[in-house]
């Protein structure tokens, strides 16, 4: 069924694209600043030390009109598969890039007027991302482009992990997204050349930049949160946003995507020093993450008070910046493959779930408002169950995390909506 989903997605793409690419009008900000202005950028999530050169080309749409940017390339990734912190390669990653724009046609991206740079890893200062020059290019709002890089390492090269597999894509080959790899031999393609890459599915890895920054005067949104933003189970769409906020965000303001797979408030709480550092790009901040803490399992079963009170430490590390919260979508098991509300178990712990939901509702501080993303998936507002409509799995296939019709019926349902993001 899932395959079924997939290829009819890629089949649709060429009908909705013009409808997806297109922008809505949003109230400009008082001042002009370095922001984000293009979607799909990511954080890295695993690291190889036995790849240690690679290829990506990755697919992003201009959210302003672009007529010179920087990229951010980073140094460090969040260990999504083992200890959930964010770590600092070893050694450094030295990189080539370009900006493709239109298809076949590259511009030189240049590091402190050289045609590479060095993004360092444990040498001191430990961590710090790779901050282009400016490139000057024009690219109207609206467009898609892509951006290439070359990384050669010292130690190990870091990209975005997909090996939770096929229901987590994060390279979209649909608009023309590929990554290479290898030990040694790969060959710098930043400035032409077919890359060829090592897996044709899509939950391959990939390497995208952390950031692509223009001078702006439009919102842009850094959103922090759990698989749910990262987009866990969804498919992409035709402009390749996933999950629960960048598919409503996307189609009009650029972000960056640093959700994380398995994250909770309290490991943001102890390890986020380069996430955090992203704000510098945004102008808006979601932070949604609250259900990896909330149901029950081991470690997890915290009171709705505990992780209200975890946000709040959280909200302030982004102080100056307009923030958002939103409500959190169910966490079931099910005897029929959620096709009824019958065939579900609650959550053991889901009391605490709906008084955390209940708060967010009442509003909390530091906070300009909530996303009301809970009563979109659940069958009534507090009722802890997905919707469903006799189909298994229609709105999840897991119980934790939307489908992609569940996605995208948030998206479709206005309740992200990107026309809040004004100050």
């Amino acid at each position: 069924m899932a395959h079924i989903k997939a290829v009819a997605g890629v089949a649709v793409r060429s009908v909705l694209r013009n409808v997806l690419l297109s922008t809505t009008s949003s109230t400009p900000l008082a001042s002009l600043y370095m922001g984000q202005v293009a979607t799909r950028c990511r954080i890295p999530t695993n690291s190889s030390t036995t790849n240690k050169q690679a290829n990506s080309r990755t697919y992003h749409i201009a959210r302003d009109d672009i007529t010179s940017l920087k990229i951010e390339l980073p140094a460090w990734y969040w260990y999504r598969t083992s200890t959930k912190l964010e770590t600092n390669v070893t050694g450094s990653i030295t990189y080539t890039a370009s900006i493709e724009y239109p298809a076949g046609t590259f511009t030189q991206v240049k590091f402190g007027g050289a045609n590479s740079g060095i993004a360092t890893g444990s040498a001191a200062p430990a961590g710090t991302p790779l901050l282009s020059d400016w490139v000057n290019v024009n690219i109207p709002n609206g467009a898609g482009f892509w951006v290439r890089t070359f990384a050669n390492a010292t130690h190990a090269i870091v990209f975005a992990d997909a090996s939770a597999g096929t229901n987590f894509w994060t390279c979209d080959f649909a608009n023309g997204e590929a990554y290479e790899y290898a030990a040694s031999g790969v060959t710098d393609k930043t400035m032409g050349g077919t890359l060829v890459p090592n897996k044709t599915t899509n939950d391959a890895a990939i390497f995208h930049p952390t950031a692509i920054v223009g001078m702006t005067r439009k919102a842009s949104v850094l959103l922090i949160g759990d698989s749910r933003v990262a987009g866990f189970g969804d498919f992409f769409n035709a402009a390749g946003d996933t999950g629960e906020l960048a598919r409503s965000i996307g189609p009009s303001l650029a972000y960056i995507n640093a959700g994380s797979a398995g994250d909770t408030l309290s490991e943001f709480i102890a390890s986020s020093t380069q996430r955090k550092a992203l704000q510098q790009y945004c102008s808006h901040v979601v932070v949604q993450t609250a259900i990896n803490a909330l149901r029950s399992g081991t470690g997890q079963n915290k009171t709705a008070a505990t992780v209200l009170a975890e946000q709040q430490t959280i909200l302030g590390y982004f102080a100056g910046k307009g923030r958002f919260t939103t409500t959190t979508e169910p966490c079931t098991t099910s005897n029929d493959s959620w096709a009824s509300p019958t065939g579900q178990t609650l959550n053991t712990n889901v009391a605490q779930i709906t008084a955390y939901n209940d708060a967010i509702r009442a509003g909390v501080a530091g906070s300009l408002g909530y996303f009301e993303i809970a009563d979109v998936s659940e069958t009534a507002r507090n009722s802890g169950k997905w919707k469903s409509d006799g189909t298994a799995s229609k709105w999840t296939a897991d119980g934790l995390h939307a489908s992609p019709f569940g996605y995208a019926s948030i998206q479709s349902s206005g309740a992200v909506d990107p026309s809040r993001f004004t100050r």
